[in-house]
């Protein structure tokens, strides 16, 4: 049985190569689906409050720019995962693990 804890550390050396080779690539794609839920879910927010006001739009983004853009790419997939469940559900990431396609 796959350890969730392997697939966010990416330490995979314990497993045969197929089934690494498989890990890297669902790991690969559990990544860029978080990222591209927390891009959805920050433009969705800055969005709506544009639409609210001029003020709260500006306080986002200089909140963003005040402490910097690491960027999600430079980010550890623990990383990516905490700040997603900052913002989701469980039901939600356990949505996303069923959603994947490898």
């Amino acid at each position: 049985m796959i350890s969730i804890e392997d697939i966010l550390s990416g330490d995979f050396s314990k497993y045969p190569l197929e089934a690494q080779e498989y890990m890297r690539k669902y790991t690969d794609k559990l990544r860029e689906k978080i990222k591209e839920e927390l891009a959805k879910e920050l433009a969705d927010r800055m969005l709506k409050d544009v639409d609210k006001s001029n003020e709260t739009f500006m306080t986002i983004l200089t909140e963003i720019l005040d402490n910097g853009c690491k960027g999600f790419n430079k980010m550890s997939t623990r990383t990516l995962l905490n700040m997603y469940l900052e913002k989701k559900s469980q039901e939600d990431f356990f949505d996303l693990l069923e959603n994947i396609k490898v």
